[in-house]
């Protein structure tokens, strides 16, 4: 009993497949130069939008210095009035938060907790002027260690890249708590007896 071979391409098939493969594969290289034109002109773009800000910032923080020596400011009460704007839009968004979350107060920290956070440094202003996250995932062992079990009020000293910082813990906010299995619905009751007593 014979084998039946595959029969072999012949050289006119073979050129057929190898132009059809040339053909996709040029295809795919003009593809790919649009996309890098493409890609390039809107780096370029946004190259150019970025410079426009920059220009904008710097032509603003002229214009606001030029203010503050025309009108003889008050550098430090202008400082004050602006924390106390962004504190206030800060207190805002939070309680908003706490709201939609339906968090509530906490009196000590503990792996659930969001915390809500200010710093200082040895340089004025840059520290966290406020910052309100999850503990547990902010990444910052020795910030976890610090305030871990702790009340409202704690300081600790970390190094967040690679600047030391004195935090201050302003806030503990805790999840709702998760919902409990009913009395009657317990690992031994059975489905049955469940719908019996529904």
């Amino acid at each position: 009993m014979g084998f039946r071979q595959q029969p072999q391409e012949s050289r006119k098939e073979r050129l057929r497949n190898i132009e059809a493969e040339l053909k996709n594969m040029t295809m795919a290289a003009r593809v790919s130069q649009m996309m890098t034109q493409r890609l390039m002109e809107n780096m370029q773009n946004m190259s150019q939008d970025l410079g426009r800000a920059l220009g904008l910032i710097s032509e603003l923080q002229y214009k606001i210095l030029a203010v503050q020596k025309v009108s003889d400011l008050d550098v430090n009460a202008l400082k004050a009035v602006s924390d106390e704007l962004r504190l206030k839009d800060f207190d805002e968004a939070s309680d908003k938060e706490d709201i939609d979350q339906q968090f509530t107060t906490g009196a000590l920290v503990d792996k659930d907790s969001t915390v809500i956070l200010t710093s200082t440094t040895a340089e004025a202003d840059k520290g966290i002027f406020r910052s309100k996250l999850k503990l547990a995932e902010c990444g910052v062992p020795d910030l976890i260690a610090g305030l871990m079990e702790r009340p409202v009020g704690t300081k600790v000293e970390v190094q967040l890249n690679g600047v030391l910082h004195t935090v201050e813990l302003l806030g503990i906010r805790q999840p709702p708590p998760t919902a409990e299995l009913s009395d009657f619905a317990t690992e031994t009751t059975t489905p049955a007896e469940v719908q019996a007593q529904a």
